[in-house]
């Protein structure tokens, strides 16, 4: 059993798109909306293991150097539970969440550059990752 679930994970990953939005501009004290974008890009249905329910996901805004500024689920407990989903060919599941240009110490972050990448928790101890994607809160 544990070797077809692992095997369903590294199908997806061969199949899909995963990124992540974010504006390239943000006034300073603006809510930022973030989101992931998971796309089944291949030709055949495909069928995915979300851990949580609501599908547990995580966003994480860092400054130019890689310190980490606000994570979406720091501190926070998620279900073990598996949510089972099916994809079919092209189509999309989005996750969203606003950030409030906080640390989560609940510091105001200042002006400047900063990065997101998102993760989805699978039935893997690796979570999916997007890419990096940049960001400036302007003043």
């Amino acid at each position: 059993m544990l070797y077809s679930l692992l095997l369903a994970a590294a199908l997806v990953t061969d199949s899909m798109t995963l990124d992540v939005s974010v504006p390239h501009n943000v006034r300073a004290g603006e809510p930022v909306a973030l989101a992931i974008h998971l796309t089944n890009s291949g030709t055949a249905p495909m069928t995915l293991y979300l851990r949580g329910r609501p599908a547990a996901f995580d966003l994480i805004v860092t400054d130019t150097r890689g310190k980490i500024v606000w994570r979406r689920l720091e501190n926070a407990v998620t279900s073990m539970a598996l949510q089972v989903r099916e994809l079919a060919a092209g189509e999309s599941l989005t996750f969203e969440d606003v950030w409030s240009q906080r640390t989560n110490a609940g510091a105001v972050v200042q002006p400047g550059e900063y990065r997101v990448k998102g993760q989805l928790l699978t039935d893997t101890d690796t979570p999916l990752e997007t890419p990096l994607r940049s960001f400036r809160i302007t003043p």
